[in-house]
């Protein structure tokens, strides 16, 4: 069956001296790996190995098996060409972080429009802005209404956030309950959007303690979900 979807690549790793296997999450068939024989190795070919960094957004025409083996992919190009993401030492840090959590979160992912469109969209904001200093928080906790985790807004008029249930309450700090402090942060990202999270004013200690918070919720209510090795780096890039 022949199919043409944009796609957004994940991870590519080399495979022998001149293939590689890159895994994509698709608009039109979910996440699938593929093979990329040779391109490694070819400077004439219709597929360049600089198509495959993480989170480029491709169009791809494959003719797809469905058999659960390795994947080829015809054509491809890049519908978007990203202008910083590479190049700009603090987002391609913020690209690293989530090639590694989409790579965790996607891996029998089936078709999902709105969540493909949701991340395309995301990873153009991410180019473009000049304000991302927010943006792993915002996306994490917005990815969690995918996931069918998503904290309650509705129950923003208490004080504490309980991790376990993802609700706010009033039963102060027992297990797995934020502090006053750090649910009143989280409170400001629900229901704020793109445009409005450079408003949210934190220095870098509170950016951090908040970001490795939601990285635990992901960690609570994913059980197989585990801390990416890049937020250590990430931690590190953002002023006060």
């Amino acid at each position: 069956m022949l199919v043409r979807t944009p796609a957004i690549v994940l991870s590519a790793i080399k495979y022998s001296e001149s293939d590689l296997i890159a895994r994509l999450y698709t608009r039109e068939l979910g996440t699938q790996s593929f093979i990329l024989k040779g391109i490694r190795k070819s400077r004439k070919g219709k597929l360049r190995t600089s198509f495959f960094q993480p989170l480029t957004q491709l169009e791809i025409e494959t003719q797809y098996k469905g058999k659960g083996t390795l994947e080829y992919i015809k054509e491809a190009r890049v519908t978007f060409p990203y202008q910083n993401i590479y190049t700009d030492i603090v987002k391609s840090s913020i690209t690293l972080f989530f090639s590694e959590i989409l790579t965790q979160l996607l891996t029998e992912q089936q078709p999902d429009e709105e969540l493909f469109e949701y991340l395309s969209y995301v990873f153009q904001y991410l180019d473009q802005s000049d304000h991302v200093a927010n943006f792993s928080i915002k996306t994490l906790l917005d990815m969690t209404s995918f996931l069918g985790f998503q904290p309650d807004g509705a129950t923003k008029q208490f004080t504490y956030f309980n991790m376990l249930n993802g609700n706010f309450d009033e039963n102060g700090l027992q297990p797995h309950h934020l502090t006053n402090v750090e649910s009143e942060q989280l409170k400001e990202f629900i229901g704020t959007n793109f445009d409005s999270i450079h408003e949210i004013k934190m220095n870098r200690e509170d950016r951090n303690n908040l970001l490795n918070l939601v990285v635990a919720y992901f960690q609570i209510h994913l059980q197989t979900f585990k801390k990416p090795n890049s937020l250590s780096i990430l931690k590190q890039l953002f002023d006060k």
